[in-house]
């Protein structure tokens, strides 16, 4: 928590106009620079009752996350456009410190 205030306040320092958000990563927090990031990978499960989709995806820059198989709650309309197995681009954005799927595109 200290890396994180310290992280702040330091955006807020060096006057930084993008809006700076966290995602929880696995009990971690890490800084982000923009309200979305993007991320390439192999849809492995999805839930439609839960509303989920597992993705196992290659570095995340924007992240600063390694890469590795991950279940993200999506939209519906992600969830549909996702196949098993299917290699896939998505997008996620910031829905209260949590990373959201809004789109998946096949590749």
């Amino acid at each position: 928590m200290k890396k994180l205030i310290a992280a702040l306040a330091l955006v807020t320092a060096i006057g930084a106009t993008a809006p700076v958000i966290v995602m929880a990563h696995e009990g971690h927090k890490q800084a982000a620079d923009s309200q979305t990031a993007e991320g390439e990978g192999v849809v492995k499960a999805i839930d439609k009752d839960a509303g989920t989709v597992t993705i196992q995806h290659g570095p995340i820059k924007a992240l600063k996350w390694p890469a590795m198989t991950m279940k993200f709650k999506a939209t519906t309309e992600a969830i549909a456009s996702a196949k098993v197995g299917q290699k896939v681009h998505f997008v996620m954005k910031n829905d209260n410190g949590q990373p959201l799927v809004t789109a998946i595109h096949a590749m």
